[in-house]
C-alpha cells in the first residue's frame, strides 16, 4: 500500500503513542483546531508576501501530518512548501491541496465522533497539564529535547501558532530561560 495516499493511518497513529487511542484522538481534535483556517490563513500570508511565515506555516503542517499519519496531506504538504520555498507561490494544484485538507479533516471529524465528547475533555486537560509539567521539568533540568518530543509536547499544549513557535525557537537555540518565560505565560 502506497502511504502517500492514505488519507488517515490509524494504526500508524496508534503506534506512534504507544497504543494510546485517547491521546491520538486528542492531537487529531487539536490539528483540526489549529489548521482550521489554514487555507485562508496560507493565502493571505501569500497576498502579503509573507513568504518565510507562509513556508514556516506549511513546514509544521507538514511536520504534524507525518507524525499523525496524515499521510496524503504529508505528501502534499512537501509540495506546498517546495513551492513557497523555491518560487514564492502556491502550486498550480493548490485546490488539490485544499481538497485533500478538506478530505483530512473529515475523516478525523468522522473517527473522532466515536469518542464522547465528556471523556474526551477530561483526557485532554489531564493529558495537557501532563504534557506541561514534562516539558517544564527538562527545561529546568537543561534536558536535552527532541523535536519528535517537543513537537508531541506542543500537539497535546494546543497553543497558538505563535506562542508554539515561540517556544520551539527558544528550544532550538537552547534557550531554555526563554522557553521557562514563555510557558508560564501561556
Amino acid at each position: 500500500m502506497d502511504k502517500s495516499v492514505t488519507v488517515l493511518d490509524f494504526d500508524f497513529g496508534m503506534s506512534q503513542l504507544s497504543g494510546n487511542k485517547t491521546l491520538l484522538l486528542t492531537l487529531l481534535n487539536k490539528f483540526l483546531e489549529e489548521y482550521r483556517s489554514l487555507s485562508d490563513d496560507l493565502q493571505q500570508l501569500m497576498n502579503d508576501e509573507d513568504f518565510d511565515k507562509a513556508y514556516s506555516l506549511v513546514h509544521t503542517l507538514k511536520g504534524v501530518t507525518g507524525n499523525l499519519g496524515l499521510f496524503a496531506l504529508h505528501t502534499k504538504s512537501k509540495e506546498v512548501e517546495t513551492s513557497i520555498r523555491g518560487n514564492k507561490t502556491l502550486p498550480d494544484d493548490y485546490a488539490a491541496f485544499e481538497a485533500l485538507l478538506a478530505e483530512t479533516s473529515a475523516a478525523i471529524e468522522a473517527l473522532s465522533s466515536e469518542v464522547p465528547e465528556q471523556e474526551s475533555k477530561t483526557s485532554n486537560n489531564a493529558l495537557a497539564k501532563q504534557a506541561r509539567e514534562q516539558l517544564m521539568r527538562a527545561l529546568k533540568a537543561n534536558e536535552f529535547i527532541s523535536q519528535s518530543k517537543l513537537d508531541e509536547w506542543m500537539d497535546t499544549l494546543g497553543y497558538s501558532a505563535e506562542i508554539r513557535q515561540s517556544i520551539e525557537d527558544a528550544v532550538d537555540e537552547l534557550d531554555y530561560d526563554e522557553a521557562i518565560a514563555t510557558l508560564e505565560q501561556s
